[in-house]
């Protein structure tokens, strides 16, 4: 849970939902410690109020807008299940891609159709390439792994427990 100071008029969270699972509502006014319930609106205009018994029932805190669509989870401020559903959401739905990152992991979104992503031109482009200098992918991940090799002889320089 994030410090209760975040909880500020105009903050936004996000409500569980039978439907959409998570629905984000902005605060209506400030928490003070020993609220007995949150005022808030949702996107759809309508205004709720938000049962709290204490400070650990505070609904999670939204990301800020520039973090929409972040390519790696480990970059929003806040990270829990809410958020990295909604990244997630927003990176397939409205950018079309099904790659995100969380640290050096590669997080997939099965579209389960064909898409052109994997093409020559496209192993062209990661190759060479640094992770963090492409958009996530699959060949991002296997030129790392591929550069990791090279740089510590390969098969033959990999023993049980790691790299030596």
């Amino acid at each position: 849970m994030a410090s209760v100071e975040f909880y500020s008029k105009g903050e936004r969270v996000w409500l569980p939902d039978p439907d959409a699972v998570w629905v984000s509502a902005e605060l209506l006014q400030d928490y003070r410690p020993g609220d007995e319930q949150l005022w808030l609106r949702l996107l759809d205009g309508h205004e709720v109020h938000y049962p709290l018994r204490s400070p650990a029932d505070l609904p999670p805190l939204r990301n800020p807008d520039i973090l929409e669509g972040e390519n790696d989870l480990t970059a929003l401020s806040f990270l829990h299940e809410p958020a990295v559903l909604h990244n997630l959401r927003v990176r397939f739905l409205d950018y079309s891609s099904i790659y995100t990152y969380c640290g050096i992991v590669l997080v997939a979104i099965n579209p389960y159709e064909s898409l052109p992503i994997y093409g020559e031109e496209v192993i062209d482009a990661y190759s060479g390439q640094d992770m963090t200098d492409m958009e996530p992918h699959i060949f991002s991940v296997a030129e790392e792994a591929y550069r990791t090799m090279i740089r510590y002889g390969g098969v033959a320089g990999w023993q049980w427990g790691g790299l030596h």
